[in-house]
């Protein structure tokens, strides 16, 4: 398959969350949003706007980042300086927000195709990946890469810590064997920026905690 042009962080991850044809969620909505959320943080590291220091998120560049989404996150941070908890933070964007701008910017960029459905209780919106090859290309990506023992950038070595964090490994990396897998982890410790483990981390204790919550 020809590769398709990297897209930012949270949409691999939408789209690797989702089945490629129909456009079914792998993961419970919670779940996605809590890796979204993540994922959008992660591109504010990448556009230079903010650090993740002592478990809090440091502003260091104020200025939109021309895209709608991180910009949009970025206002939300500014509006709620005082509140700057990377774990916390995660949490409030899960709650719909993240899922919603990603969403809009994949539908934007033509990869997802809105859908409705009307029902007795409304009308029910879905999204359909536009093209399946595409939507398929981030998990094959990453599993080619490693299969092939080559490295992974750095968006992608996080893109494949969040697919960890979030559980979706039992579906996208099935056919990495255990070498594979040593091998991903290998890279993900020494070549991924401390600060964005951080995030990984701290994204993978919130699912954590949801499971736990939902279990209660």
């Amino acid at each position: 398959m020809a590769s398709s042009p990297q897209l930012p962080l949270a949409d691999d991850l939408f789209l690797t969350a989702h089945d490629t044809v129909k456009g079914k969620s792998l993961l419970t909505p919670a779940t996605l949003g809590l890796g979204l959320a993540a994922a959008l943080i992660g591109e504010l590291v990448f556009w230079r706007r903010l650090d993740l220091i002592d478990g809090k998120l440091a502003l260091i560049d104020d200025r939109p980042t021309g895209d709608p989404a991180t910009t949009a996150v970025l206002d939300q941070l500014l509006r709620e300086g005082h509140h700057r908890g990377v774990r916390e933070w995660i949490s409030f964007l899960a709650t719909g927000i993240a899922t919603d701008l990603v969403e809009r910017r994949l539908s934007r960029a033509g990869l997802l195709v809105r859908q409705e459905k009307r029902g007795l209780l409304g009308t029910k919106v879905s999204f359909t990946p536009a093209d399946s090859m595409v939507a398929g290309w981030p998990a094959t990506r990453i599993r080619t890469f490693i299969g092939r023992g080559e490295l992974l950038d750095v968006s992608d070595l996080v893109l494949a810590g969040l697919i960890l964090a979030t559980g979706l490994d039992q579906h996208v990396f099935l056919t990495l064997d255990a070498r594979g897998r040593e091998q991903l982890f290998d890279q993900f410790r020494r070549r991924l920026p401390a600060m964005l483990q951080d995030l990984v981390a701290h994204a993978e204790a919130a699912v954590g905690d949801a499971v736990m919550a939902r279990r209660a």
